[in-house]
This record gives structure tokens, sequence and C-alpha cells, in this order.
């Protein structure tokens, strides 16, 4: 979107939330920093402020965006959330919160190094958060999860062999490993992938703050910065996953297949990608 000069002289309020609790204080920085990068980098005057607020759910955020508690934050898009709220879309974690590797009990890796075929993982029982987007994504493909509303029994149902799996994300998993998953293992061999993406969202009419934000990343991202910042935050978490010689199961979500970018490849996660990006970095190291 061209922006014109007389909006640039206007100053932008953009509030954002911080949520009081440890896990996601430290999960947010990321998106904070990839945030405030864009606003300075896109012309606009700015005023940035962080809004306090309890661990909800993003669903409730949804509600308080709409109230205009606060300005911008960062969501996993569903089609329910696009419909209320703004989206700018551009992947913040380059779609990896839809690269799943599994938690499995301790002991189960035999049974895990036969899956051959996605209709092998058909016979597993998977469990997710019960208002998370990928409950759906998972059902639509013939895969059978449960939900929860608590978050130490999900890991918990895994432990106690209620179910097979709980699928995190590749730049979740093994933090969250070390510090929820006693009695659990990381999966060695499989991938499960299906199009997802966190978003930025405004509200609807917050027409200049979505200009600013997407200009910003679309210069962050143009100059190389989005990347490198991407691969240094996650590098630790990805590497161990030892993903290039894993299997990739990847799987649709119709419902927002001819809403997201996904002909835009660079704004996406592939192994390719990072194993380009490894070979840089290590390159630089030298």
């Amino acid at each position: 979107m061209q922006i014109g000069n007389s909006a640039l002289a206007q100053t932008l309020t953009v509030r954002y939330p911080a949520v009081q609790h440890p896990y996601y204080s430290e999960r947010d920085q990321y998106f904070v920093k990839i945030l405030k990068m864009a606003l300075s980098e896109s012309g606009w005057q700015h005023e940035i402020e962080s809004i306090n607020f309890p661990a909800y759910s993003e669903n409730r955020s949804v509600v308080f965006l709409k109230a205009k508690q606060y300005d911008v934050h960062w969501l996993n898009t569903t089609v329910e959330r696009e419909a209320e709220v703004e989206a700018i879309k551009i992947p913040l974690y380059k779609g990896v919160i839809g690269w799943r590797a599994l938690l499995i009990k301790d002991g189960r890796q035999p049974e895990f190094d036969q899956v051959k075929t996605i209709e092998d993982l058909q016979r597993y029982l998977f469990i997710q958060g019960h208002d998370w987007a990928d409950i759906e994504i998972l059902k639509n493909n013939q895969l059978r999860v449960e939900g929860s509303s608590n978050w130490a029994g999900l890991f918990k149902m895994v432990d106690l062999g209620r179910v097979d799996a709980f699928p995190r994300s590749i730049v979740e998993i093994v933090e969250e490993h070390h510090k929820y998953g006693e009695g659990l293992k990381i999966e060695k061999g499989v991938i499960l992938q299906y199009p997802s993406a966190y978003y930025f969202f405004v509200h609807k009419d917050n027409t200049e703050l979505k200009a600013a934000i997407e200009s910003g990343l679309n210069t962050i991202i143009q100059d190389g910065r989005f990347d490198r910042i991407f691969f240094e935050t996650f590098l630790s978490k990805i590497e161990p996953l030892n993903i290039e010689h894993r299997r990739v199961f990847s799987i649709e979500r119709l419902a927002l297949k001819n809403s997201m970018p996904l002909e835009d490849e660079h704004l996406w996660f592939s192994v390719d990608w990072y194993k380009r990006m490894k070979a840089q970095y290590l390159q630089k190291d030298d």
C-alpha cells in the first residue's frame, strides 16, 4: 500500500498485550522484536506501549482487539479470526507453527519407526488444546484427535497412555519437552506438516496501523533481516530435531487454502531454506 506524506506525519499509537505468564512472556519477545522493527522501518511516527494482561486464550484476544483494548496482537490464523479482525498476511513464524514433531511416551519409538504413510498416522490418537485451530485441521484429514483445556494435562494424557502423541511446533517442542515432558520423548523420525501461520492482527478499521506494519515487514523481508532474525532466534530449537533427515507428511488445510499467500515461497519455512540458511550461517562463523 502506498502511504502519503500527510499520513506519515500522524503519530500512530500502538498498544500490544504483554501476557503475565512466564511461558508466553518469553515466547512473545520474538513477536515484539519483529513488531518494533517493522514499525521503525514503516516511515510512520509511532508510540508503542505494552498493556499487561493475564494469560488467556487466543479467542479471548480477538474479543479484546475488537473492543480496542489494544491495537495489535499476533495470533494463529483461522477463518473465523480473519472474519472478525484484520490479518496482515505475512507469516511471522514462516509457517513453522504447522511443522509438528511429536511428543510420545518413553519406550514407544519403535512403533513410530514403522510409520511410512499418512494412513499409518491415522491409527494414532493425538491431543491438542481444546480451542486450537489444529483440531479441525487434523480431523479434516481423518486424523484422530482429542482436546483438553488444561495445559499440564496435555502432557499428562500422553504420559498416562490415554493418547498416543502430542504434536508441537518444531520451534516449541524442545523447550517444552525440557520443561514439561517428564516421562516423554521427542519422536525421532516424523514431521506432520500443514499450512498454518501466526499473523499480526489489528481492528478492522485500523487501516493506518495495518499499512504501517505491512510496509515495515516487507522492508525487512526484502533486505534479508527477517530471515536472519528468524534463523538466529530458532536455530537452537530446530537443530536438535535433525529435521533434514525426517519423514515429512504434508496434509491440507482447505478452509484457508485460497487465502494464505502460499505461492510466495520466500515467506515460508522449508527444509531447503533451512539448509541454505545453515550453510550461510556456518560460512559466516568461518
